[in-house]
């Protein structure tokens, strides 16, 4: 099962193991990871684990879920990624998920991830339509 190694500020770590399905993050007391940050929303993210692979999602936060340093709205993870909400740091660990980190990054959503963006797929415009003077 996937876990992830949670650390506070004071420097102490807690070792999290994930759930099969959702897993909300925030500070307030009815979610299923709570983050005793002042600058993490009361539902910040859901942590969502399914067979093949396990994905974070940020719930509208103010201050934005991180990973890796790159604050995302919806990201794959993978083994060993750094998860930061709040004051909070948290490294992902796999378990036995199945994509690697290659595979993650192709079928991410964050388009900052994309391997080698085709440019003939871009979006166009239509082309605006000819048109010659005519006679008053």
């Amino acid at each position: 099962m996937p876990q992830l190694m949670l650390t506070t500020l004071s420097g102490e770590t807690t070792q999290i193991t994930l759930s099969p399905n959702e897993n909300t993050l925030g500070r307030g007391p009815r979610n299923d990871i709570v983050i005793d940050s002042p600058q993490a929303s009361r539902v910040h993210a859901v942590i969502t684990v399914e067979p093949a692979f396990v994905t974070i999602r940020d719930l509208g936060s103010r201050n934005g879920t991180f990973v890796n340093d790159y604050r995302v709205e919806s990201q794959l993870l993978v083994h060993d990624d750094t998860i930061r909400l709040g004051s909070y740091e948290m490294r992902f660990v796999s378990g036995d998920q199945e994509f690697s980190h290659v595979e993650a990054e192709r079928v991410s959503t964050e388009p900052r991830l994309l391997l080698n963006p085709d440019p003939e797929d871009a979006p166009t415009a239509p082309e605006p339509p000819i048109t010659t003077p005519g006679k008053p």
